[in-house]
């Protein structure tokens, strides 16, 4: 089904990124991330805080995340190449080749 949606101009160059960066089509894209926010269980109204401390020998901070929150389900490899896609989109957005 073809439909017409008003997307703001930073979500969609996201989304372009993203689809080149996976070498998939961008109807693909969208249709995942549609699909994927709608299985998502539907939050209350105010999120659980993450709660912020340092690590008791080292002191650098640690974020300590609600046990509903999605990354304390992610394994150590989801979470770095989700953090390895971040870098990859900045990068692509500093060096100008932001379809």
């Amino acid at each position: 089904m073809k439909t017409t949606l008003e997307l703001p101009d930073d979500l969609m160059r996201e989304v372009k990124i993203r689809a080149a960066t996976q070498g998939r089509k961008l109807k693909d894209v969208v249709t995942d991330a549609i699909r994927k926010g709608l299985d998502t269980p539907h939050l209350s109204v105010e999120p659980p805080q993450a709660v912020i401390t340092k690590h008791p020998t080292l002191g650098f901070p640690m974020v300590k995340c609600a046990p509903t929150a999605p990354a304390a389900k992610m394994t150590l490899g989801a979470l770095l190449q989700l953090e390895q896609n971040a870098l990859a989109a900045d990068d692509l957005k500093r060096a100008g080749l932001v379809f």
